[in-house]
Order: C-alpha cells, then structure tokens, then sequence
C-alpha cells in the first residue's frame, strides 16, 4: 500500500469519527432541550401557570408529555402548530424523534401535528 492510499484511508477513518461525534453531540443537544423544557413546564406548573413552557422567538417549547396532552384533547387528535403558537423547528424534531407517534402535516405555513397512538 502506497502512502498516499494510506493517507486517503486516514482521511476517510478521520471523517467518520468526525461524522460520529457530530451526531452524538446533536443527540445529546436534543436530549438537553427535551429536559429543558420539561424543567420549564415544572417551574410553570409550581407557579400556577400550567401548559406554559419557555418562550423562545414566536413559539412555545413544550415537552412530549405536554404536546401528547394537547393533541388528546384536540379534535380529530390534531393541531395548527402556528394557531396552538408552538415553536415549529421544536415540534419537528418531536415528530422526528418519535415517527410512530406523532405525525406532521399541513401545507406551507400553517404546519399541523397529528398523534397517531
């Protein structure tokens, strides 16, 4: 093997555990912000104002637990996630972190969340 084959294999080995690093961060940054806003929805709770998580930008982050709450109580088990002001880059990746159970939907800016089970 000539040393430049060996360098292109370092270079593709280096790649991967970079690849592998990044998605572990991201997996860990998702998980804090799980927990971020169930601490949020705690404090709210002790403070006497239930269902109200932390305000960032438009919308409102709301934990799994509390957006399952909101859509069992929403007709047809679905939501107007601009209507309900909920953060929408926060409802995607719910919805992609937990595909068996809640599904998006709508058209253009008027995104809709569904839960399924």
């Amino acid at each position: 093997m000539s040393s430049f084959d060996r360098l292109q294999q370092l270079q593709a080995e280096v790649a991967k555990v970079q690849q592998a690093a990044v998605h572990e961060l991201m997996d860990r940054r998702h998980a804090i912000t799980r927990e971020l806003a169930a601490v949020d929805s705690e404090i709210a709770k002790l403070k006497g104002k239930p269902g109200q998580g932390k305000k960032t930008g438009p919308g409102q982050i709301v934990s799994l637990l509390e957006l399952k709450e909101m859509l069992a109580a929403a007709p047809d088990r679905t939501l107007s996630i601009r209507k309900e002001n909920l953060e929408v880059s926060n409802i995607k990746k719910l919805a992609k972190l937990h595909p068996i159970m809640l599904r998006l939907g709508g058209k253009g800016a008027w995104p809709t969340v569904t839960l399924l089970k």
